[in-house]
């Protein structure tokens, strides 16, 4: 299949206008694939901000694009110009390391960010895992994104992982969500239908 000139005209603007693009089905918002919203729950926890291009939209788009980086799926990742490649290698590269050095980000694998728990939130957390059993796996985990956007998850335990204890609860937390945690604190919510947490980060750009 050829490229038609406008069609390369377009994806190089995309491509050199952008530091960060990808081309994927949906958008950030609603991604209309699972491989496209994996990428955008990586990219998420990256970077505050990117360029993406519905291919769904885009008949022409979404052929020439495969064309252009001589690769056959959607999505597809492209940093400073450089093509990154499919979910797949995403993943992979986010999992050494070397998608956040191909980014631009500097992480501290020793970060130890001190982290406050209330005692009520410390009580609901402990009551929470134990509710979620502790045989499957999981663990509980503070993540925090490129938009500081935190969340408290139960999911396995990572190699990357780094272990702190704050009010008598461990956490685990990946060493680019560490580097955002610092003094970050947790307490415990009457959300009307139960316990909620919340967490405030005075690392996020809109803190006081």
């Amino acid at each position: 299949m050829s490229l038609d000139e406008s069609t390369r005209a377009q994806i190089d603007s995309l491509v050199k206008s952008n530091d960060v693009m990808l081309f994927m089905k949906g958008n950030r918002g609603a991604p209309q694939c699972g491989f496209s919203a994996t990428v955008v729950q990586i990219l998420d926890s990256l970077v505050p901000s990117y360029a993406t291009a519905d291919v769904l939209s885009d008949p022409a788009l979404r052929d020439g694009i495969k064309v252009y980086s001589s690769w056959p799926t959607i999505p597809q990742l492209y940093v400073k110009g450089e093509f990154i490649g499919g979910c797949d290698i995403i993943q992979e590269l986010f999992g050494s390391g070397e998608l956040h050095e191909k980014l631009g980000i500097e992480i501290d694998p020793d970060a130890r960010p001190a982290i406050r728990v209330s005692d009520q939130a410390a009580d609901a957390l402990r009551k929470a895992v134990e509710g979620a059993g502790r045989g499957d796996g999981r663990e509980l985990h503070l993540g925090i994104d490129a938009r500081y956007q935190a969340t408290l998850t139960m999911a396995p335990r990572s190699p990357h992982d780094i272990e702190v204890e704050a009010n008598g609860v461990r956490l685990l937390i990946d060493p680019l969500s560490a580097s955002r945690a610092e003094g970050v604190s947790i307490e415990a919510v009457d959300t009307g239908r139960g316990v909620g947490f919340k967490i405030e980060n005075p690392n996020a750009p809109d803190a006081d």
